[in-house]
C-alpha cells in the first residue's frame, strides 16, 4: 500500500461520510455519532459494527440520529462477530424499534458517482470487519467502484506501544483478518492510535465538564448520551475515554498531527514499527484545544443539514471562536473535578440545541 497524498481534510469535506460505529458499548462512540450529526452535512450512512444478532446497535443509531434530527442519514446493520459483553444501553430506546436490513455494498454504491472516481470518506471507530468486507467484495466485482482507492479512511485503532504489550489493541484485536486486509488494500489510510486517545485527560466521568452538560440537559439526544454513560460507569468503567470523538476530529483535520510511518502487522494485529506498509499515523494531539470543541459543539451545535457550507462547522474555527466562553478554564479539563458541593459551571441551564423533543 503505497502512502497517499490525498487525505487533505478540507479538501475532502464535501464528500459523502460513512461513519463505522460500535455504538453501544463504551459511550464515546455515541459522542461522536453526536459530533458528526451536528457538524457533518455530508454524513451519509451509519454502519454498525460488532452488530448483536438482534441489531441493537443500529436501532440505537437510529434512534439517536432522529433525536439530533438527522434523519436523512441512513443506518444499515453491520456484520454479527458474536455476542460482545460491552453492551451500556439498555432502555434507551423506544419499545418496538427495529432494525432495518440493508444489502452494505450495495448501499454503499448508491453513494458513488459511476462516472467518476470521486473519493468517499470511512470513519472506523470499531473492528474493521465491515470495511475489510467491502473491500473483499469490491475487488471481486466485473465493475467495481474502486474503493481501495476511492475510500478516505481514518480509523481508530492500533498502538505502536500499547498498554497491554502481550495483545492487539481493542479495535485490532477484535478482526485481526480484517485489519490485515484493510492494511493490505486500502491506498488511503489514516490511524489514530491508541497511544493518542487512551489518556485520563480526554476521559469523560460523572464529573466532568461534559458528563455535566448532557446529564443536567432536558434535550432528549442528550439524556440518552448521559443515561448511557451512567450505564457504562456502572457495569463496566469509572470513565469513558474520547478515543472515537478524537478521530472523529482528526478527519475534519483538527487537533491531531500525524507522520506518514512505515510498520508491519503481526497476526494478532500487533503493530511494530518497521519495513512493511505505510500509512498517516498519529504523532502528536492537541487535548485541551479538543475538550474545548467538543465541549463547545454538544452545547451550542445545531444539527447540520446536507446543503450547509462545512465552513460552518469547522471545528477549529468553532474551538477558535468558543474562546473561554465555552471552556470556563481549562484547568477544569486538566483535572476533571470540582470542589465537593460545586454545581457545573452552567448551572441549571443547559444551553444545548433542542433538535427534537420527542
Amino acid at each position: 500500500m503505497a502512502a497517499a497524498a490525498s487525505n487533505d481534510p478540507v479538501a475532502l469535506r464535501d464528500c459523502p461520510l460513512i461513519v463505522s460505529t460500535d455504538i453501544g458499548g463504551d459511550p464515546d462512540d455515541a459522542i461522536a455519532l453526536a459530533l458528526a450529526a451536528m457538524t457533518e452535512p455530508r454524513l451519509a450512512l451509519v454502519v454498525t459494527a460488532d452488530e448483536f444478532p438482534d441489531g441493537r446497535r443500529s436501532i440505537l443509531a437510529r434512534h439517536l440520529l432522529d433525536l439530533l434530527g438527522r434523519e436523512d442519514v441512513v443506518v444499515a446493520a453491520g456484520a454479527t462477530a458474536g455476542e460482545s459483553k460491552y453492551w451500556a444501553a439498555d432502555g434507551l430506546v423506544p419499545a418496538g424499534a427495529h432494525p432495518w436490513p440493508l444489502d452494505l455494498y450495495a448501499t454503499v454504491a448508491t453513494l458513488t458517482d459511476p462516472a467518476s472516481s470521486a473519493p468517499l470518506r470511512w470513519l472506523g471507530i470499531g473492528p474493521l470487519t465491515d470495511l475489510a468486507r467491502l473491500l473483499e467484495i469490491d475487488s471481486g466485482r466485473r465493475n467495481p467502484l474502486g474503493l481501495a482507492r476511492r475510500l478516505r479512511i481514518w480509523q481508530m485503532g492500533g498502538a505502536l506501544e500499547y498498554r497491554q504489550p502481550d495483545r492487539a489493541e481493542h479495535n485490532f484485536r477484535l478482526d485481526p483478518k480484517a485489519v490485515h486486509t484493510v492494511v493490505d488494500r486500502a491506498e488511503n489510510l489514516t490511524l489514530v492510535l491508541s497511544d493518542h486517545t487512551f489518556t485520563p485527560v480526554i476521559a469523560v466521568d460523572p464529573d466532568s465538564p461534559i458528563y455535566r452538560l448532557l446529564a443536567t440537559s432536558s434535550i432528549p439526544w442528550a439524556q440518552v448520551i448521559a443515561r448511557h454513560l451512567d450505564q457504562w460507569f456502572a457495569r463496566f468503567h469509572p470513565a469513558s475515554m474520547m478515543h472515537d470523538p478524537l478521530t472523529f476530529a482528526a478527519l475534519q483535520g483538527a487537533f491531531v498531527s500525524f507522520d506518514h510511518r512505515e510498520f508491519r502487522i503481526e497476526p494478532d494485529a500487533r503493530m511494530h514499527l518497521g519495513p512493511g506498509r505505510i500509512a498517516r499515523l498519529s504523532s502528536g494531539v492537541d487535548y485541551l484545544g479538543f475538550l474545548e470543541w467538543v465541549l463547545a459543539t454538544l452545547r451550542a451545535g445545531a444539527p447540520a443539514s446536507p446543503g450547509q457550507s462545512q465552513a460552518a462547522t469547522d471545528p477549529a474555527a468553532h474551538a477558535a471562536a468558543a474562546g473561554s466562553e465555552s471552556l470556563g478554564h481549562t484547568a477544569l479539563f486538566a483535572t476533571h473535578r470540582t470542589t465537593p458541593g460545586s454545581t457545573s459551571q452552567f448551572g441549571q441551564h443547559d444551553g444545548l440545541p433542542k433538535f427534537r423533543q420527542g
